[in-house]
């Protein structure tokens, strides 16, 4: 029998446990944040049918979906986002209670190139609100992706929430007299700024027939950036130059305002190279990014969509949303040595030396999984070294020697194995020691 090569496809990866551990601990501490705000969590199938997600992110999503004929020779396609399958949850299900605040945190598939935190299979973290086109319901999104951040140990000084609206865009935009089809184009093409530069921006202007005077118009605009807290002066100069512009930059900056006082730590910047690439945006949208590692990208992004839902339903009604990319976020914080190396989940192990103590092993275990303690058993009866070196490589703070001496004094023996301190604990109180 010939051997099989094991190996992951490209863009796909597995996560040992001292990277699983600390992805594990991440997630719990967003979905902490999330259930602070109220959201409340959705699941949904990893397969849809192709209809359902095609046509929503545009041309370029579309080729990267893992799309394919089933069994039942039905056409289907793995999840792109998870916004999308929001939508139709909505429609599907339309006695659901609005505003409807869900959070999701689940894998997405893209078919797309790999390259530094960037995979074919990752994780997405949503939260969103449908059902609700105040601007509180914007501002409480912009609050919640900055105080989740601050949640996983990130300073506000180190990231920045840079914000535009696609209201603004289309109104600029306008004003260049622009075809719907030139303004799809260019909105593409300047949502790639960061990673093609502003002279390849220009170049994919260019190529998609706009004039160099409206490619040099939009490039300009997209150069413009203002604190929206500090700076409220020049927000109204900008509002002052581009008329055009005025009414959805009074709207953006009110929405910004709101923002700030649910986080007032928080670092808000008006910024319209903001575009965000996707079909679905109508309003205001954002991207954030890390102060020192500006390589990986928008860590946290996401806006209002007020038209994807009406997609599936009758009726339109209104959402808004954020998405952290837990990929990109755990390798930009892996990188920043931001997240704490654990290479177990287990605080003790019960060291195995006398197979005549078994029972009292397995007693001794159990008592403990049942205080809450994470409790190893060491299954053979080898030496003693072996064992404690195991404990040691894996991270385990505390061994539990018991042999025949400590079995009459009804006491175990705890090493610290971090320390090398030892001490003798009463049986009944070996638990509350190890808390």
């Amino acid at each position: 029998m010939s051997t099989i090569d094991p190996k992951t496809l490209k863009g796909f990866r597995d996560f040992l446990p001292d990277q699983q551990i600390t992805r594990q601990r991440m997630i719990e501490t967003i979905r902490a944040s999330y259930e602070a705000f109220g959201f409340e969590p959705l699941e949904t199938p990893a397969l849809e049918y192709a209809e359902i997600l095609t046509g929503k992110y545009g041309d370029e999503g579309d080729k990267l979906m893992y799309r394919f004929k089933d069994n039942g020779d039905r056409d289907v396609a793995l999840r792109y986002d998870l916004t999308i399958p929001l939508a139709r949850v909505v429609a599907q299900y339309g006695d659901i209670k609005k505003p409807f605040k869900r959070y999701q945190i689940s894998p997405v598939w893209r078919a797309e190139n790999t390259q530094k935190g960037r995979f074919r299979e990752f994780y997405q973290c949503d939260a969103d609100i449908a059902g609700s086109s105040s601007a509180l319901a914007d501002a409480e999104i912009l609050a919640l992706a900055a105080n989740t951040l601050r949640a996983l140990g990130i300073r506000p000084a180190d990231f920045v929430v840079r914000v535009n609206s696609r209201e603004i865009i289309a109104a600029f935009y306008d004003s260049l007299d622009l075809s719907d089809t030139a303004k799809t184009a260019a909105i593409r093409a300047v949502d790639k700024i960061d990673k093609i530069g502003r002279q390849g921006v220009s170049d994919e202007l260019r190529k998609s027939g706009l004039s160099g005077e409206a490619a040099e118009s939009i490039l300009a605009f997209a150069d413009t950036s203002i604190d929206a807290v500090n700076d409220e002066s020049e927000l109204a100069k900008i509002g002052e130059a581009l008329p055009s512009i005025q009414k959805p930059l009074a709207v953006l900056a009110d929405i910004i305002e709101k923002a700030s006082v649910l986080a007032p730590d928080a670092r808000f910047v008006v910024d319209f190279s903001i575009a965000r690439g996707l079909d679905y945006y109508t309003g205001m949208i954002f991207e954030t990014t890390l102060a020192s590692a500006p390589q990986y990208g928008s860590v946290l992004s996401g806006g209002r969509y007020d038209n994807l839902v009406g997609m599936f339903a009758n009726k339109p009604v209104p959402a808004v949303g954020a998405s952290i990319g837990l990929d990109r976020l755990f390798a930009a914080l892996e990188e920043l040595k931001l997240v704490p190396a654990q290479k177990t989940v287990a605080r003790a192990i019960i060291v195995n030396f006398d197979e005549s103590l078994t029972d009292d092993y397995l007693a001794l275990a159990s008592e403990l999984r049942v205080a809450g303690v994470n409790t190893i058993l060491y299954f053979d009866a080898v030496d003693i070294k072996k064992q404690l070196s195991y404990a040691s490589d894996r991270g385990i703070r505390y061994a539990l020697i018991y042999g025949a001496n400590e079995a009459k004094s009804g006491k175990v023996m705890v090493k610290n194995l971090e320390t090398g301190d030892q001490r003798e604990v009463l049986w009944k109180d070996i638990a509350q020691s190890l808390v």
